[in-house]
């Protein structure tokens, strides 16, 4: 032993006070930490949105996006770009690579604003500042649906104050408003009497912004002081606005108000709109502080809404989602899986191991866990649900440790050796042998640990807790357990083991005389049930315990917003007809709100529409995505709707997306049909769909250039009388308030105007005269595409769908890749696969580019141990028993095989590893005492097949809880780790021993080094 651990262990004062002061932080921080149901995710999600009113989408991908794409493809450390160029607007989503850390967000960020300002100079005039937003990924954990009032300005202003006392909240980091109408000032001048009296639309744009000019007056001195000038030069309400003096050509003047109707109202056209329970509402989304206490926060909101709705009499108030009600049931739920499983891992050591030295055992428990929940906070932990199942998934694995010091102090006692000294000799002795064994265990966690992207980052706390509390549990079995140990073991008169021993003595025997049988045996039993793998279903991650809908409604693209509202309205009042129903937000022109961790928002799509649905239960959730379906089919032609239930994992638009890449779209459309065909004829495969565009009408108005020349007109005059009649002039802001009002001169009708009046639009030339539209164009209808989605700057289109129940994303990918071989597509088109097979692609892509380092942590523990390449590559060839292992239990357990339950798999290999290092070490040291290779063998098997079992059986106890809980990320997770330990440990202890006499020699083995230094242990010795 080191001088430096029998120093610590004759401090017992000391051990005791610090192992009391971490489990009291940890008992307080498990009360105070900060509390979430997910994890945080780095941010790297962003949205760029240009717009450019009143130009086609070809125009907008061709002047806007294409320049952006250009100035992104210097920023080296992106993922991807996609971007939609549509009527009137561009939208980016720019997703930064998964190595870019938070420290280094801002730098990356700013390259991305570089990259605009590259772009910037190449656009035309008319294109408005590109908006950069990094906060695509915040999530309001809160949505307030403010309704009760059919005014939309009263609601939003309404809105706006709630939102500023929301925000004085300290635990309020930003709040977002939904369906905000905008507001604006239109003044409508009537294009007949605007003629007669001879005033063109630009000349009372430059007449309004003359009146409304902010222009300083100065200051003069006034005796010894200074005083300002202030003229009165800017508008202050609308009567002001309406009183503007406009001149005529004949001289003379008139008010504003008999050349033009002033009104204020919403934005025209409108953006977006929500609805609640049908009516027509604002939402107030509300993003926490980054790491503060949900639970508090949602506390804390509630109290500030019970006062707001005492404040505003007139107005509901309704939670549309809550997050911090679920976050506390979470917890509470794994909290009681905990405690559970600490109750269950408690009996079966007190049943195995006697009332004394289960009593040690399970000590140690309570103290490692609360420890590592110390660390865990001080380092800025947060409370959820990967970092409380991380506690339940190590109550198993943290007892090995303690179980083989205390069974190790028990043997030499019952030797007749004073406890004392016991406890220094078994420390003495086993100390390295368990760093080793604890050491392969974190080796097996590290690709987990180091993996790059959002599912390394969601699951991130489950490898860091683990690692922690085994590490805790080293130090702990040999500085805790040891005077545990002295103070309540005592001499065992008679053997509770010895029936066990003699049964796990034939076992050993039997293996090792018919070695070479056995292996034929465990190979037969690994092949028969890797045989039935493909009966395993596949699913990436499964579905949220959210009793929450998600539908998709998708007009053609170019629908105007209020033709997407009214087919909204009638699916609304469908759904509130429903029993299974409890509310209903529709969300028009937009996506809902980010309100889970995985949705993702989309703006400016005045086609789609997105509805959450409240249900009365989870399990009502599938009944109501099948009314859903069934019913659009019969009452909504034309229209694509697609509802699907909340699921866990990284954020997708479907579960499965096929991308078809290319140039031409015309060879792309091809395509999409093709595939969507296929697709569509697939069982499980539903609301198919594709983001082909089949266009929009257009109006092309090709210019007569003699004509402009002859009437010294340009072109740019026409477009901007064209965009002036329909969308407005800015003229200016007036403030009537805390923000400004925007002035907009238009033509009454707007961009309702019908298409045979638009050649009455007057065209404004340099000297002031009024030239008719149609004498200078030639008018064309033609029908163009309404939008262009590209990806990493070229042309793309998405063909997507969702799943029907039970049908996991592999069999439809899998039928698919098979059909559309038979389906050519043109040769210019690539096929590419997103969804659930790319998600779950990167994901085992970022696992295994660290599984390298895994394993040469592994390796190289097994090498400080045995100094061996056989001995190692004996220990090595238990892996496989972990992943074929798991196979039953997820077919029993009718469990699919995804993300979660690979990270059972990679658990599992540090238990059973630490399983064969346990079996080869007292065979080692059997031989070192004289044993022949035989006698070592059947005694090791005898002697550790029941700490063996005890470690499998307090970790199958310990993850019971989560196989049998409700809920259903962790039962793919538990049932993997508990059918791979069942089947691992018993092919361990057949595999072992029989590879060991087949491959090791007779002859005395070489004294390592590390051997040598331990000298002989006892039979118990790991």
């Amino acid at each position: 032993m080191s001088p430096v651990f029998q120093r610590l262990l004759s401090q017992q004062r000391l051990i005791a006070l610090t192992v009391f002061v971490l489990a009291s932080i940890g008992a307080f921080a498990w009360r105070t930490m900060p509390r979430q149901e997910d994890p945080d995710l780095v941010p790297r999600w962003g949205s760029i949105t240009v717009e450019y009113p009143g130009a086609d989408a070809e125009a907008v991908e061709r002047l806007v996006v294409e320049p952006i794409e250009d100035g992104l493809a210097e920023v080296e450390s992106l993922r991807f770009t996609q971007a939609r160029a549509a009527e009137n607007a561009a939208v980016f989503v720019v997703v930064l690579a998964d190595s870019v850390t938070a420290d280094e967000l801002d730098s990356t960020w700013k390259e991305v604003e570089d990259a605009l300002d590259r772009a910037r100079p190449e656009f035309p005039a008319g294109v408005e500042e590109p908006v950069l937003d990094r906060g695509l990924t915040d999530q309001e954990a809160i949505v307030l649906a403010v309704t009760g009032s059919h005014d939309p300005l009263a609601l939003r202003d309404a809105a706006r104050e709630m939102k500023e006392r929301l925000l004085d909240l300290d635990e309020v980091s930003r709040i977002k408003l939904t369906g905000d109408p905008g507001d604006q000032i239109v003044v409508a001048y009537d294009p007949a009497i605007a003629r007669k009296l001879g005033v063109s639309a630009p000349a009372l744009v430059d007449q309004i912004r003359q009146r409304n000019a902010a222009v300083p007056g100065g200051a003069i001195l006034s005796g010894a002081r200074r005083a300002a000038l202030a003229p009165e030069t800017e508008l202050r309400n609308l009567q002001d606005l309406a009183q503007t003096p406009v001149h005529l050509q004949s001289g003379s003047t008139v008010p504003l108000s008999e050349v033009a109707e002033v009104t204020r109202g919403p934005d025209e056209p409108v953006a977006e709109r929500m609805h609640y329970q049908g009516l027509p509402a604002i939402g107030i989304g509300i993003v926490a502080e980054p790491g503060c206490n949900v639970v508090e926060f949602g506390a804390a909101v509630r109290a500030e809404v019970r006062r707001l709705r005492a404040d505003y009499p007139g107005l509901r108030v309704d939670e549309v989602t809550f997050q911090p009600d679920r976050v506390e049931r979470r917890i509470a739920d794994l909290a009681r899986s905990l405690s559970i499983s600490m109750m269950i891992v408690a009996g079966v050591l007190f049943l195995f191991m006697g009332v004394r030295m289960g009593l040690v055992v399970v000590s140690v428990v309570p103290l490692v866990a609360l420890s590592a929940l110390a660390i865990y906070a001080v380092a800025g932990g947060i409370l959820h649900q990967m970092s409380i199942a991380a506690l339940v998934i190590a109550l198993g694995m943290l007892v090995d440790n303690a179980i083989v010091v205390a069974e190790q102090v028990q043997r030499r006692i019952d030797d007749g050796m004073a406890r004392a000294d016991a406890a220094f000799s078994t420390v003495r002795e086993l100390a390295l042998p368990l760093l080793t064994a604890t050491g392969t265990t974190i080796a097996a966690f590290v690709p987990m640990l180091l993996s790059e992207g959002a599912v390394g980052e969601f699951t991130r706390a489950i490898p860091t807790l683990i690692t922690l509390t085994l590490l805790i549990s080293f130090l702990y079995a040999l500085l805790v357990t040891p005077l545990l140990s002295r103070a309540f073991l005592r001499v065992q008169r008679v053997s509770a083991t010895s029936f066990g021993e003699r049964l796990a003595r034939r076992l050993g025997r039997a293996t090792v005389s018919h070695h070479r049988v056995v292996l034929l045996v465990v190979l037969l039993a690994l092949g028969s049930v890797a045989s039935v793998g493909g009966q395993v279903k596949n699913a990436f991650f499964p579905e949220a315990d959210r009793n929450q809908v998600l539908v998709r409604v998708s007009l053609p693209q170019g629908t105007d917003v209020e033709a997407t509202t009214r087919t909204v309205q009638k699916l609304e009042a469908e759904l509130l007809r429903q029993d299974d129903v409890e509310s209903v937000a529709a969300f028009i022109g937009r996506s809902a709100p980010r309100f889970y961790y995985n949705v993702q928002y989309v703006p400016f799509t005045p086609h789609r529409g997105q509805l959450l649905l409240t249900t009365t239960s989870k399990a009502s959730n599938d009944a109501v995505v099948a009314h859903v379906g069934a019913w659009a089919e019969r009452h909504l032609p034309g229209v694509e709707v697609a509802a699907a239930a909340l699921a866990q994992g990284p954020g997708m638009a479907a579960p499965v997306e096929i991308r078809l890449r290319g140039d031409n779209m015309q060879h792309l459309a091809e395509a999409a049909v093709r595939v969507r065909g296929v697709l569509a004829g697939i069982e499980g495969a539903v609301a198919v769909r594709d983001t082909l565009s089949l266009g929009s009408p257009t109006v092309r108005f090709d210019i007569d250039d003699a004509a402009a020349a002859r009437h010294q007109v340009s072109r740019q005059d026409v477009a901007l009388a064209l965009l002036g009649h329909t969308r407005g002039y800015s003229a200016g802001q007036m403030r009537t308030g805390d923000e400004p009002v925007p002035i907009v001169v238009r033509a009454p009708a707007g961009d309702r105007t019908p298409a045979e009046e638009l050649g009455g639009i007057v065209v404004t030339n340099r000297q002031g005269r009024m030239v008719p539209l149609e004498e200078l164009v030639h008018v064309q209808h033609r029908w163009l595409p309404a939008s262009y989605d590209r990806r990493d700057g070229k042309r793309v289109v998405y063909v997507r769908s969702n799943l029907a129940s039970g049908v996991p994303s592999s069999v439809v990918f899998d039928a698919f890749r098979q059909q559309i071989a038979a389906a050519k597509l043109p040769a210019s088109v690539s096929l590419t696969y997103g969804g659930d097979a790319e998600g779950s692609g990167d994901a085992n892509t970022a696992m295994l580019a660290t599984l390298p380092l895994g394993l040469l942590l592994l390796v190289g523990f097994l090498m400080v141990e045995f100094n061996s390449f056989r001995r190692v590559a004996i220990v090595l060839s238990t892996i496989p028993l972990a992943g074929v292992g798991v196979i039953p239990g997820l077919i029993l357990g009718d469990q699919p095989f995804g993300f979660m339950s690979l990270l059972g798999v990679f658990a599992l290999a540090g238990v059973v590893v630490n399983n064969a290092i346990v079996l080869l070490d007292v065979a080692e040291r059997g031989r070192q005492g004289g044993l022949s290779t035989a006698e070592a063998l059947v005694q090791a098997v005898a002697v550790r097949t029941r700490p063996i079992l005890l470690t499998t059986l307090t970790t199958v106890a310990g993850l019971l809880p989560l196989a049998l809980s409700s809920t259903s990320l962790w039962p793919p997770l538990a049932w993997a780790m508990i059918s791979g330990l069942v089947a691992s440990t018993g092919l361990t202890l057949l595999l072992v021993p029989a590879l060991y006499r087949l491959l090791i020699r007779e002859s005395p083995p070489r004294a390592n080094q590390a051997v040598a230094e331990r000298g002989a242990v006892s039979a118990t010795g790991v």
